[in-house]
């Protein structure tokens, strides 16, 4: 999954408890609460993320978009297809 620069893989996304994991990592900071980057413990290249609440705020917001480490706000539309996708099945 792209998320501006980076690209994070697997990608795994809960709808039960609407959370949404992508690539790995050990450590977590954010600058928002919406979000978590995940880092190893000695470096600074964001290895993973986590998302909390992507589908209430797709549907809040028309759009899923974190905030970078360097504090840019980026969209992610992979994320919004992944839920769509498992909104779409579960009204099947």
């Amino acid at each position: 999954m792209n998320v501006g620069p980076y690209n994070f893989e697997p990608v795994s996304y809960f709808p039960e408890i609407d959370h949404l994991r992508a690539g790995g990592g050990q450590i977590g900071d954010s600058a928002d609460d919406r979000h978590v980057f995940f880092y190893y413990a000695d470096g600074d290249q964001p290895l993973g993320i986590e998302l909390f609440g992507p589908r209430a705020q797709l549907e809040a917001n028309g759009a899923i978009t974190v905030v970078l480490p360097s504090g840019r706000s980026v969209r992610i539309r992979e994320a919004e297809r992944l839920v769509r996708e498992s909104l779409a099945a579960d009204a099947a």
